[in-house]
């Protein structure tokens, strides 16, 4: 299960070459359902807010009865029976054979069942913390991950002989931090995105985070514990090392328990490489850091800032879109926790450089969409990624709301409106279920679907599976955009991008063509997670709903081993917290 090849084969770790392009593609996993199973009915497994959009959709049976109507009553024992009744319409857009129902005029709390013909859903609620109620789930996910100590119910103290390094062999200290995601490995990008996720719970919601009245400071306390590995990791030219526990050439090799005992031969390896997004997201999440500390720990907040303007000064500007995107965040976060700094000005320049990448006329021969990025290559390739696709928007975005009286920040916001009303709404709406398609490609790179959109431009809603060696769900994908979207809708006023971020969240949570929640622990149908050494960790989100090479939509929903749909993974979990503390904010 070398899910290292497919992180290498995207950019999202380095330090090892790249699976060539003719690599050997491993046929798709036959134990992965495909959405003609069950259930009929499917939408948010959570519930909904009492204002805001509500929607079911009902997916029809080959030769079944098409049903007018639906019905939707209160199951939660109420002194006097309530229903009522709404039409079923046909759905637009690329998802066959479905139709839509709408009621978001129910603004009642209570705890609901729709039914139509025979079918009926599972219970949900509409009442204020539907969502929010989630997010202590979401925060323990972190907890039960954390390696270098017991963790009472999952596993005894573990790797206390972290690590040497790959070149020289040298025994460095680099115990603690989290494990990445079904298994023991510590890269530093998919494992810093926790923190990255904390963070922004901290900051956008504070005390009032966990309705159960934890406070502030449990997320503190987890953050502490992970940055001191994230600390341990910069080398003393200031610059970060790319992983602990990767193997020795991108191989599953240190992908196991150890004896705790340094010098033996099961230590595990450190990947001294220091690929570009690592040092930027390094910079940024000390940056971050030293801002939630400044009260209570200020000794503390100067040496994590510190470290992270050692890193920024060792290490140059990158030129392609994501690293690019990552860095201008650490040039902003960096300005937030010192503001009489140099760094508005290095974050300005780093917009400037990054709206130059943006897509903002028409190309290939159609007139459908603009606004997006393009990858940073010669081609004007467009920018594509399953984990930070919404990236170069966030930050732009970001930009614009730390520095608002610059000159430049009409030209920041107009850069943000674009992508979401020319590119992430017009793709949206051609899917029933509201969710962003993964990205652009110029014609068919590989044997496989690619969807026309007008002239030479195609889409898919999934990865390839033949243009990398490996492929999976995408998750982060849509909760990055419902991270941007809801930050939008606040600072540019827009009530309709809440809604659309609504809609990527809700995908998670089982408002997808398999009604499958994709947190273990929340809503009624889940697919067993790939997690080998822990197993089922409540909270934690699965890479989720993958794509075959018709882009048809597949999920692991038997007892299987199919990592690319059914693993944990950190930045599932980050861009959660992320997105719903900026929505419930």
């Amino acid at each position: 299960m070398n899910r290292r090849s497919f992180l290498l084969s995207t950019g999202l770790a380095a330090g090892v070459s790249a699976a060539p392009q003719n690599a050997p593609v491993r046929p798709e996993p036959v134990e992965s359902a495909t959405p003609t199973d069950r259930p009929a009915i499917v939408l948010s497994q959570i519930g909904f807010l009492p204002k805001c959009r509500k929607t079911v959709i009902y997916r029809l049976a080959p030769g079944g009865i098409v049903p007018e109507n639906f019905t939707l009553r209160d199951v939660g024992g109420p002194p006097q029976p309530f229903s009522l009744s709404r039409p079923l319409a046909k759905a637009p857009g690329d998802v066959p054979n479905c139709l839509i129902g709408d009621f978001s005029d129910l603004e009642r709390e209570g705890f609901y069942q729709i039914t139509t013909g025979r079918e009926r859903c599972a219970p949900f609620f509409v009442r204020p913390d539907a969502w929010r109620r989630t997010l202590p789930k979401a925060v323990s996910y972190h907890h039960a991950q954390r390696c270098g100590i017991a963790v009472p119910n999952i596993h005894p103290a573990c790797h206390l002989d972290d690590a040497r390094r790959r070149d020289t062999g040298e025994h460095v200290d680099v115990t603690g931090g989290w494990h990445d995601a079904g298994d023991l490995r510590k890269w530093m990008d998919a494992t810093m995105m926790a923190g990255f996720g904390l963070l922004r719970l901290a900051r956008h919601l504070g005390d009032r985070w966990d309705l159960g009245g934890s406070g502030i400071g449990v997320l503190l306390d987890e953050m502490r514990w992970g940055n001191r590995y994230f600390l341990k990791m910069q080398d003393k030219d200031g610059r970060v090392w790319a992983d602990t526990a990767g193997g020795v050439n991108g191989d599953n090799s240190d992908n196991h328990w150890t004896d705790n005992q340094a010098g033996t031969a099961d230590d595990r390896y450190i990947n001294p490489a220091k690929p570009a997004m690592v040092q930027a997201m390094f910079i940024a999440l000390q940056a971050m850091v030293s801002q939630a500390f400044a009260e209570s720990d200020p000794g503390y907040s100067q040496s994590c800032l510190a470290a992270g303007v050692r890193c920024w000064e060792a290490t140059e500007h990158p030129r392609q879109t994501r690293d690019l995107s990552w860095r201008l965040l650490a040039a902003v976060e960096l300005y937030r926790a010192r503001p009489d700094s140099h760094f508005a000005q290095e974050a300005a320049k780093l917009g400037d450089a990054l709206a130059a990448f943006q897509i903002s006329s028409f190309i290939a021969s159609q007139r459908k969409v603009r606004g997006f990025w393009a990858a940073g290559d010669a081609r004007q390739t467009p920018f594509c990624d399953p984990v930070y696709s919404a990236l170069p928007a966030i930050a732009m975005l970001e930009l614009a709301i730390a520095l608002p009286s610059h000159p430049a920040v009409p030209r920041w916001r107009d850069a943000v409106r674009l992508y979401l009303d020319e590119y992430v709404i017009p793709m949206s709406a051609r899917s029933a279920y509201g969710v962003m398609p993964l990205g652009l490609f110029l014609g068919s790179p590989t044997q496989e679907t690619y969807r026309p959109l007008e002239g030479e431009l195609t889409y898919r809603y999934f990865m390839p599976t033949r243009q990398r060696s490996w492929w999976l769900g995408v998750t982060s994908h849509l909760e990055s955009h419902a991270a941007l979207l809801a930050t939008a809708a606040k600072a540019l006023r827009k009530p309709e991008y809440r809604e659309l971020a609504f809609r990527q969240m809700e995908w998670v949570m089982g408002n997808n063509p398999f009604g499958a929640s994709l947190m273990t622990g929340e809503g009624w149908r889940n697919s067993y997670p790939y997690s080998r050494f822990a197993g089922p960790l409540i909270g934690g989100i699965v890479n989720g709903v993958a794509g075959n090479a018709q882009d048809v939509p597949i999920l692991q929903m038997e007892y299987g081993t199919d990592w690319r749909t059914g693993e944990y993974w950190t930045p599932h979990n980050a861009f959660y917290l992320w997105a719903l503390s900026q929505l419930e904010s």
